[in-house]
C-alpha cells in the first residue's frame, strides 16, 4: 500500500514537472515567435482571466456542452448494445459490420452539408455531428468487449444454474467493463471535437467564438480558447475515469 501511494505520488510530480517544462517552452518559443505567430504564455494566461469574467464565454461554453452531452449520451445509448449484440449474435454481425466499418473511416466533417440539410443549424444539427462522432468508437469497443468473453466462463455459470440476468451481471458486465470504460472515454474525445468543430460551421457557441478568434491581430485569444478546450478534455477523462472508480472499483486497481 506504501509503495502504491509512494509510486503516485512521484507519478503526479513527474506530470507537474512535464507540465512546467511546456510552460517554460512555450513562454521562451512565444517570445522569440511574437504575439501575432505565437503568444507567449504570460499574454494567454492573462487573457485567459478575462475570458472568464467577459459573461459570454462561460455561458456559450455551458450550452454547447449540453448539447454535446446529448449527442455524447445518444452514442452511448446506441452503440453499448449494438457492440454487444454483434459480439454475441453472429447474424448482428453480418448485418451492421459492413456498415460501421464504412462509417468508422468517413470523416463526420465531410458528412456536415448533409447533416446541414436535413435538420438545419440548430440544436439538433450539432447533436447529430457528435452524435455520429461518437457512437461508432463506442460500437467496436463494445463489440470487441463481447467477443472476448472466455466461453468457459460462461459455461462455468450455467454449470451452477445462473439464469440470463445472474450470467450478465457476474460474467458479462465485468467482462466487458474495461472495454465500455475505453468506448467511452474515446468517444467522448470525439464528442467534444465535434462539438466545436459543428459550432465553427455555423458561427454559433463556444466554436464560432474560437472560430472568430482566429481573426485577431494577437493569437492570445485563439490560444486560450484552446487552452480552455484542452482544460475541458482533461477534466471530462478525468470524471469519467472517476465515475468508473465509483461503479467498479476493481477496475481501477486492476487499471493502476
Amino acid at each position: 500500500m506504501a509503495e502504491a501511494s509512494t509510486s503516485r505520488s512521484a507519478g503526479r510530480l513527474v506530470s507537474l514537472a512535464g507540465i512546467a517544462i511546456a510552460l517554460v517552452a512555450w513562454e521562451v518559443a512565444g517570445r522569440a515567435a511574437g504575439p501575432a505567430r505565437f503568444a507567449p504564455f504570460s499574454d494567454v494566461a492573462r487573457e485567459f482571466l478575462t475570458v472568464l469574467g467577459d459573461g459570454l464565454t462561460l455561458p456559450a461554453l455551458g450550452t454547447s456542452l449540453l448539447q454535446m452531452l446529448v449527442g455524447y449520451g445518444a452514442g452511448l445509448a446506441v452503440g453499448v448494445p449494438l457492440g454487444v449484440l454483434m459480439g454475441r449474435q453472429a447474424w448482428a454481425d453480418r448485418a451492421f459490420q459492413p456498415w460501421v466499418s464504412m462509417m468508422v473511416v468517413t470523416s463526420t466533417a465531410a458528412l456536415v452539408p448533409l447533416l446541414i440539410v436535413l435538420f438545419g443549424t440548430g440544436f439538433w444539427f450539432r447533436t447529430a455531428v457528435v452524435f455520429l462522432a461518437t457512437v461508432w468508437y463506442v460500437v467496436i469497443t463494445a463489440y470487441q468487449g463481447a467477443r472476448g468473453i472466455d466461453p468457459r466462463y460462461l459455461g462455468a455459470a450455467r454449470s451452477f444454474g445462473a439464469g440470463d440476468w445472474q450470467t450478465f451481471r457476474m460474467v458479462h458486465l465485468p467482462a466487458l467493463f474495461p472495454y465500455l470504460m475505453t468506448g467511452a472515454s474515446v468517444g467522448l474525445a470525439h464528442a467534444i471535437r465535434a462539438m466545436v468543430m459543428a459550432e465553427m460551421y455555423v458561427l454559433i457557441g463556444f466554436g464560432g467564438r474560437l472560430q472568430q478568434t482566429g481573426l485577431s491581430i494577437s493569437t492570445a485569444p485563439l490560444l486560450c480558447y484552446l487552452l480552455l478546450l484542452m482544460l475541458i478534455g482533461v477534466a471530462a477523462t478525468g470524471g469519467l475515469r472517476w465515475i468508473g472508480g465509483r461503479l467498479a472499483p476493481w477496475y481501477e486497481e486492476a487499471r493502476a
